[in-house]
Formats: structure tokens, C-alpha cells, sequence
């Protein structure tokens, strides 16, 4: 059991390529997208020494900001957008990112989301990749907590540019259900990310009968790559704000075992280098020299970068 945990964190902590975007999704209210996001931002975090931030990227009022130990400073996602000029320009530093995330215990960083009524515009597409352009400059991972409507251009954003996906689920037929259609919308587009997924089941309120329980989970280990099961605990129940130090250390190694499939996952499909994603052509020769050059050597004069 030790060596198994040892092994968990192991993998937790190893490299991933970054910077990486871990999308966690579910259609239905109490699914667990908040407390997903916040745990395993918690558990990548603590193991791998900070440099982990959870963005709640719903497309308009969020819960992560409520729920983290931490809510200070009072800023959110449209402070930092207001601020996206300085902070992607050259003059732009972790310091001045600094004031719009709520620094955790754990070393997590919270990104909240805009709660200010007097400030109703949704995040747009263009927003979300803003913002994403920002967060990946200084953090190697982010995990983002995405609405409960697919359709929305947030989380239409995230869905395209994750690399992973994590899917909260607890085994009541509503949740099921919607997790079952997200996983078929997410399958016409990104096939890799639903293959890949790791399904997080937290406790239900009412357990299910055996059978069902058995089918449900069934189903969840053939359309994801793994299953996770976290504990109960008291410290994650109630819409509470969760500390990260004051909860079981069962739930601490359920969590890490999720955070480690996560990470093993992440692992598996290496991100691209910016090298590899644009490349650099040589100026063009008004003689056409190079070019006759090339062909004679049978090599195109410049070739895009695989991935």
C-alpha cells in the first residue's frame, strides 16, 4: 500500500511538457467540477512544489473562487483580462499576475471567476484564449473548471485546446446521464480527449443498488482510460471552502492517485514545442537560386515543422 502511494506521487511529479491545460467538464450541477479542479490542483501543487494554477473558466459565474481557502485578493478572470495588454507584453511579470490569483496553503493559485454583477458579460472564445495565453507564460499546468453548457464559447475554447480532459461524476442517473452526452458531443470533435479522459466518482448522497453502481462504473472504464474513486469526506461537503491540510489522509491518497493518472496521461501525448508548431522559413532569394538548389538535391527548400 505504501509502495503504491510512493508510486502515485512519483508519477504526479513528473515531467510534462509543459505548459498544459487540463479541461474538467460535467453538464450537471453537483457533479463536482469545483471540488475536482481544487483537489487536484491541491495534490499536483503539494507534490510538485507550486506552479500549478485552477482557473474557473465557466462562461459566467463560477464557484471556485468561493470555495478555495484563500479568497483574497477580491479579483477575478475580468480584472485580469482588463490587465491582458500588461501582463502578455514584454513588461508583464509573475509579480503583476500575482494580483489577480488567490495564493493557497497548498501553493496552488486560484483564478476566480468574475462574480461582480455590475459586470455581466459572459467570456467569449477570444477572452478564454486571452486569458489561457497568459496563465500558460508562468504555469506549466492549469487546470480549468469548465459550465454546465457545452454550447457556450468558453467552454467550446477549452474543449479545443486541452490536452487532457477529466470527467467528475457521482453514480445518480442525472449526472450519469449527463456525463454519457458530453462524452458523445466531445467524441465528434476531440476523440482523443474523450479516449484519454480519467473519470473522477465522488460519493452520492443516496448509493446506488449494487448492480447499477456495477454498470455505471462499467461504462465510465470502456469510454474513459481510468477510473478514480475519491472517499467521502466532511471537508469537501457542503459547498464548503476546502483546506487542503485539513482533509483525511484517505481522501489525500485517493486524490493523489487521481492527480497521478492525470499526470501519466499528459505524459503519454507530449506537447509540442513552439519550435515544432511554427516554422521559421529562410527569406525569400529573388534569384531563385535556393530554390533550383533544393530541387536538385531533391529536399523542398523549407518544410513545416512536424508534430
Amino acid at each position: 500500500m505504501e509502495a503504491r502511494h510512493r508510486q502515485a506521487e512519483a508519477a504526479a511529479r513528473q515531467p510534462l511538457g509543459g505548459p498544459r491545460l487540463v479541461m474538467v467538464a460535467g453538464l450537471e450541477g453537483g457533479a463536482g467540477v469545483t471540488t475536482t479542479t481544487l483537489m487536484l490542483a491541491h495534490a499536483f501543487a503539494s507534490l510538485r512544489g507550486g506552479a500549478v494554477v485552477a482557473w474557473d473558466n465557466r462562461e459566467s459565474h463560477g464557484t471556485l473562487g468561493l470555495r478555495a481557502e484563500v479568497g483574497v485578493p477580491d479579483t477575478h478572470v475580468g480584472h485580469l483580462l482588463d490587465a491582458f495588454d500588461r501582463l502578455i507584453g514584454p513588461t508583464g511579470t509573475a509579480g503583476d499576475l500575482g494580483h489577480y490569483l488567490r495564493s493557497q496553503p497548498s501553493r496552488a493559485e486560484v483564478l476566480a471567476a468574475n462574480t461582480d454583477p455590475a459586470r455581466p458579460a459572459q467570456i467569449a472564445a477570444a477572452d478564454a484564449g486571452r486569458i489561457g495565453s497568459v496563465l500558460s507564460r508562468y504555469f506549466p499546468l492549469a487546470i480549468a473548471a469548465t459550465g454546465t453548457n457545452l454550447y457556450a464559447e468558453a467552454w467550446q475554447w477549452t474543449a479545443a485546446a486541452a490536452g487532457h480532459l477529466v470527467v467528475p461524476i457521482r453514480l445518480e442517473p442525472d449526472v450519469v446521464q449527463a456525463a454519457a452526452f458530453m462524452l458523445d458531443a466531445l467524441a465528434r470533435r476531440r476523440p482523443d480527449l474523450v479516449a484519454g479522459a480519467v473519470t473522477v466518482v465522488s460519493p452520492s448522497s443516496a448509493p446506488a443498488p449494487a448492480p447499477v453502481r456495477a454498470q455505471m462504473l462499467a461504462y465510465f472504464a470502456t469510454r474513459t482510460a481510468i477510473v478514480v474513486e475519491v472517499p467521502a469526506d466532511p471537508q469537501l461537503a457542503g459547498g464548503r471552502q476546502i483546506a487542503f491540510a485539513r482533509i483525511s489522509e484517505a481522501s489525500r491518497r485517493a486524490w493523489t492517485v487521481a492527480a497521478a493518472a492525470v499526470a501519466d496521461r499528459l505524459a503519454a501525448v507530449p506537447a509540442r514545442r513552439p519550435d515544432q508548431i511554427t516554422a521559421l522559413r529562410p527569406p525569400p532569394d529573388p534569384s531563385g537560386r535556393a530554390r533550383q538548389q533544393s530541387a536538385d538535391h531533391g529536399t523542398p527548400a523549407a518544410e513545416e515543422a512536424g508534430p
